[in-house]
């Protein structure tokens, strides 16, 4: 057992240091050269502590999280550990267990559950959806697999090394207290840490980490602050109009409005301004960030080169 896992857990519980997971989401190809080659030209590496492997975002069909990030492990051998996300949309217990146990003996040990969009969102839509539980069925599992048993009390006679499990709230909603509500069944499904979907607003991420101060647990998650940067008029549009679970201001959609119908140049140079800034308060608040970037590295290694 490599000690990579360990490192990274020691160093995202450590309030004093700062740790970036950055994601990748990979599509539906087999040979991920190209991501490997966008990485190692981006120098993202150097960067970025772990790295999050989607699984099959907006029900669409993509390669296997585990398998993408064992390929992109074999291939970077950079000691980066990567955290798998995965679905409850798409397996059954029986599976989810297989996959972890097969994983565990890659070091691949860090699991973000996610409960999982409707089939009807995606591209296979002649797909029939599992959902045998939530999120919180994945991290019932984990919690047993630890415990060195399976969900279904299956005792192993070799136990598992440890895995981590993650999980991911809502960064807004239209009532904060069930917003607290949620953020606190989920702390106390005993996470290692929360990701939360992308912050706009300083505000917000004060907002969440007071309520993960105020809760009663002896040991508490770390908040794994979500960032996604603005880049352009019509990604602001889609957020503030389409994705669940998050927010954009609407300063930040009529300035980018306003600048867009000038140039694509002035647009650029808003969506820029307004990212920068928003990443710089962030940080300044709190040192764990999760970075979705759409695989624009290089845009990452300007924010985090001067860290």
């Amino acid at each position: 057992m490599d000690n990579y896992v360990e490192n990274f857990i020691k160093k995202l519980e450590d309030k004093d240091k700062y740790t970036f997971t950055l994601e990748i989401s990979p599509q539906a190809k087999y040979d991920l050269g190209y991501i490997e080659e966008k990485i190692n030209a981006s120098g993202i590496s150097d960067y970025a502590d772990s790295f999050v492997i989607t699984d099959s975002p907006s029900a669409n069909l993509k390669i296997s999280s585990i398998l993408a990030a064992l390929q992109l492990k074999q291939r970077l051998n950079n000691n980066k550990p990567f955290i798998i996300t995965q679905t409850m949309r798409d397996k059954n217990s029986i599976a989810l267990q297989n996959d972890l146990i097969g994983a565990n003996y890659f070091d691949i040990r860090m699991i973000l559950a996610v409960t999982g969009d409707a089939v009807s969102k995606g591209n296979q839509k002649q797909a029939k959806a599992v959902f045998e539980g939530s999120s919180e069925l994945l991290i019932n599992i984990i919690r047993n697999l630890n415990k060195g048993k399976s969900l279904g009390e299956f005792a192993f006679k070799e136990k598992l090394k440890p895995i981590y499990p993650f999980c991911v709230i809502n960064s807004y909603a239209k009532d904060n207290d069930s917003l607290r509500v949620r953020l606190a069944k989920k702390a106390n499904s005993g996470v290692k840490a929360i990701f939360t979907q992308p912050i706009y607003e300083a505000e917000r991420l004060e907002f969440l980490l007071e309520c993960i101060d105020e809760l009663p647990l002896k040991e508490k998650p770390i908040l794994v602050a979500g960032f996604f940067p603005i880049l352009t008029y019509k990604t602001a549009y889609f957020i503030y109009y389409k994705l669940q679970g998050a927010y954009i201001p609407e300063t930040w959609l009529n300035k980018l409005k306003k600048a867009s119908d000038k140039s694509p140049e002035e647009e650029k140079k808003t969506a820029l301004e307004l990212s920068v800034n928003l990443f710089n308060d962030m940080i300044k608040i709190h040192k764990k960030m999760h970075i979705m970037s759409m695989n624009n590295y290089d845009f990452v290694v300007d924010l985090l080169k001067n860290i």
